[in-house]
This record gives C-alpha cells, structure tokens and sequence, in this order.
C-alpha cells in the first residue's frame, strides 16, 4: 500500500475545552457511510496538488471552515477505510489545530449535522461499548460512541481511538482478538457450556475456531460483552447467533465459537 485515494481533516480545538470536530454524512444510497459521523475528507480531486490539498478543500466545501497548508501539524500513516461492498479505500489522515472552536456551516448536500465533540466525552470509558448500528442484524454489534442522530464507529470511531491512545493498554493489538475470544469462551464455560475443542485452525480455514456443545445464550452474551469496559477497544465486530459467535480482532483476524 503505497499511496491514499482520499483524505480527512482530524481538527482539534484546544481550548475553552479540548474538542474535535466531526460531521455526520448526509444519507445517500450508494454511500457507504450514509448517514455516519466521520471526519471531513474525501477522494483526491485531479485538481487537488496532493492528499493535503484534499483534505483542506473537503473541510471548506463540506463545513465551511477555510485553513491554510501551514495550519497543518502531523500526517498519519495510511489507513483502510471498509465499505460495504468493494475494496478498502485508503485514507491519510491529518491533524490540524485551532485555539478554539471555529464556526462550522455543513454543507447540506454533503452533511446532516457538524458538531464540536468534547474530548472529555470520547476519553470516557464508560461511553465506550458495542453497539448495533442501523442497516446490520442486531446480533451483530460493533465499538461505538453514542452520539446524537447516530453512534460514532467504524473507520472514524477506530481512529480516533488511535489518535488519543483509547485502544486496549494490556495487549498488544495484533493480540487483542485472541484476548477477547478466550474471554468470550471462558464465559460460555462458566454459564455451563461443554468445551468440546480449544482454539485450532486447520488448513483452508480462515478463522480460529473453538467449539462448544449446547446452544449459545446468544442474550446473555450479548448482554455480558456489549457492556462498557469490556470489548470495544478488543475486536472490530463481535457477531453472537445460538449455533456460532464471530469475533473480528483489530489486525483483520477472525474468531469463531461453533456450538454442537
């Protein structure tokens, strides 16, 4: 991956009281993230001289606020956006301050709503759960922020927790889904599931898989983890249904509980 197609604007206010600006996307059809919370930002125009160009135009066109080149403070290294369907769009995000929070006018073909978000609010760990989103199977929750009109999460919510260090402190990334599974499984066991296998993975199998007997408590499970201070800052997506549990860790890696 060695260049972005798109950029966004992370724009953080420092002062009265430290805030971060984001914008929730106008509902399209067709756009992936109709509807979400985001950070200003978008594709590479063929007139823009370079991703920071993108990403200081999409802040003006999508919330009215005009910055110059200089204003900029750090480029973060590329990462993946998801979409529904199709492949990952790669995105640099950049990092811009202000003293204060500056007047934002979304644009209304492009933006619902732009808003200062307090950093106060998004560093609380309390807020910090999984959640279902609108358009998935309520089985499937996913690490989000309650925000009005809609949760924060996915690529934004991802980054950042990223960006004010809110990932998971005791395990490193790369092993934080395994973490999050064994718990998952110890849980189950606890509830008096029977482990039938631990965790294996054999040839042409994605995923990691473990298997239990009897049913899966899918609410209580549901219940137990999609509480604060459990597995938003573990996996990506945890996906609970009476015969199998998913879990999705933060590298890309999957995890399966079968139930027989």
């Amino acid at each position: 991956m060695n260049e972005a197609d798109a950029a966004v604007a992370i724009l953080h206010a420092r002062g009265p009281e430290e805030s971060v600006l984001l914008m929730r996307r106008a509902e399209r059809e067709g756009d992936s993230w109709s509807g979400h919370w985001s950070f200003p930002g978008g594709r590479r125009d063929p007139g823009d001289r370079d991703l920071l160009d993108t990403a200081l135009r999409e802040l003006e066109e999508e919330c009215g606020i005009r910055l110059a080149r200089r204003d900029m403070e750090a480029a973060f290294p590329i990462r993946l956006a998801r979409r529904k369907a199709g492949a990952y769009v790669p995105v640099t995000p950049f990092l811009f301050r202000t003293n204060a929070e500056l007047a934002a006018v979304p644009d209304a073909r492009e933006a619902a709503a732009a808003a200062w978000i307090p950093l106060r609010l998004l560093r609380d760990p309390e807020r910090h759960r999984l959640l279902p989103i609108h358009g998935y199977p309520c089985e499937i929750r996913f690490p989000a922020v309650e925000l009005t009109g809609a949760p924060l999460w996915g690529f934004t919510y991802r980054l950042i927790c990223d960006w004010l260090g809110l990932g998971a402190k005791s395990v490193a990334p790369e092993e934080a889904g395994f973490a999050a599974a064994s718990l998952v499984l110890e849980y189950l066991i606890s509830l008096g599931c029977a482990l039938k296998h631990g965790w294996e993975k054999t040839a042409g199998e994605a995923a990691t898989v473990a298997e239990i007997s009897g049913a899966i408590p899918v609410e209580a499970i549901l219940e137990r983890f999609s509480a604060p201070r459990t597995l938003a800052h573990f996996v990506n997506r945890l996906e609970v249904r009476r015969d199998h549990i998913s879990l999705a860790g933060l590298v890309g890696e999957e995890y399966v509980i079968r139930a027989s």
